[in-house]
């Protein structure tokens, strides 16, 4: 992709890229590049999967509706700060329902040969029924290409029933809202209490649960409003 040297605002740097326009994808997405991209260096990899209500036909109009939440809400605010490292896709599930694991993969690899990425930082992130997609590619594929992973409101059971161990091989904070009449808080509380329970215990499995909070942890959690530096904390794993 065009090199991305300049210093200035985020959204100067965030691109729609509509579905049909970019060779070996099927998806629409968002793209956003740290300055100095293009400059031969690979930087990490921050791959976000949004809630059901930012489902669409990857078209251009379709896609406004991505940066609603998350981190292409912050690029478009100007509210990512320059020094965060990462290249930022937010690729737009067709509905209905949440996007699968074969999608998740799909977009993973057509990532890793597109953009100039260090294989070492890969990382994961979704919200609500992009946690939960995020979740089951993790219980197909564990720590194959992602180096840790935040997921936020969604739903491990299964994928935690799939993997079952070998799931701890990938770091995985999980943050929900104690009060969730969305996805069932155990969505998060469980598969992370089995995962703790394993032996050998799992790489980094961390728990946060909001008090008093319902469906929206993830304003909170990406804003860092509520003291959780998810993005330091991904920084912090590398693939092994």
């Amino acid at each position: 992709m065009t090199a991305s040297h300049e210093i200035g605002p985020s959204s100067s740097r965030h691109f729609a890229r509509p579905v049909g326009t970019v060779t070996g994808t099927t998806s629409g997405f968002w793209e956003y590049l740290p300055p100095g991209y293009g400059d031969g260096s690979h930087h990490p990899l921050l791959i976000f999967w949004h809630g059901i209500g930012e489902n669409g036909d990857g078209s251009t109009a379709s896609l406004e509706k991505v940066p609603a939440n998350g981190p292409p809400r912050l690029i478009k605010e100007d509210r990512w700060p320059e020094d965060r490292p990462f290249i930022v896709l937010s690729p737009q599930h067709l509905a209905p329902g949440c996007p699968s694991s074969q999608e998740i993969h799909a977009f993973i690899q057509f990532a890793l040969a597109h953009y100039e990425v260090d294989l070492a930082r890969v990382y994961l992130t979704g919200l609500s029924c992009g946690a939960i997609g995020s979740w089951n590619y993790l219980g197909d594929h564990t720590n194959e290409v992602v180096a840790a992973a935040v997921l936020v409101c969604g739903d491990g059971r299964l994928a935690f029933g799939k993997a079952r161990c070998t799931l701890g091989r990938v770091p995985i904070w999980a943050l929900h809202g104690e009060l969730d009449p969305a996805v069932p808080p155990a969505g998060s509380i469980e598969p992370l209490a089995q995962l703790n329970a394993c032996s050998p215990p799992p790489l980094d499995a961390k728990l946060t649960l909001y008090p008093g909070v319902a469906h929206d942890s993830w304003t909170r959690t990406y804003d860092l409003s509520a003291g959780n530096d998810v993005y330091g904390w991904l920084l912090s794993h590398t693939k092994r």
